[in-house]
């Protein structure tokens, strides 16, 4: 008699900027590598390490609209690439 087990595949998350998960992905904020000025407002916002964030839509010049919650936020896409992110 022989059984079968079944098994479960799961997405591996990928590392990877923030500039680079596509609109409606969800990803969750790893570091943040600016400046320590920059840093700190971003962090003042919520985005910062262990956060989670949707990109809601693109912008011209490459930006993103970042979701985090209910809150929307318009980030250039300098801020973006200084955003290291687990995207899912």
């Amino acid at each position: 008699n022989r059984t079968m087990r079944s098994q479960t595949i799961t997405a591996t998350p990928t590392l990877c900027q923030l500039c680079d998960v596509h609109v409606g992905q969800c990803a969750t904020i790893c570091a943040v590598n600016a400046a320590p000025q920059a840093t700190r407002r971003l962090s003042e916002l919520g985005l910062r390490p262990g956060a989670q964030v949707t990109i809601a839509q693109k912008t011209s010049g490459g930006g993103r609209v970042v979701k985090l919650g209910s809150t929307r936020y318009a980030l250039g896409t300098e801020a973006l690439r200084q955003i290291e992110v687990e995207a899912r």
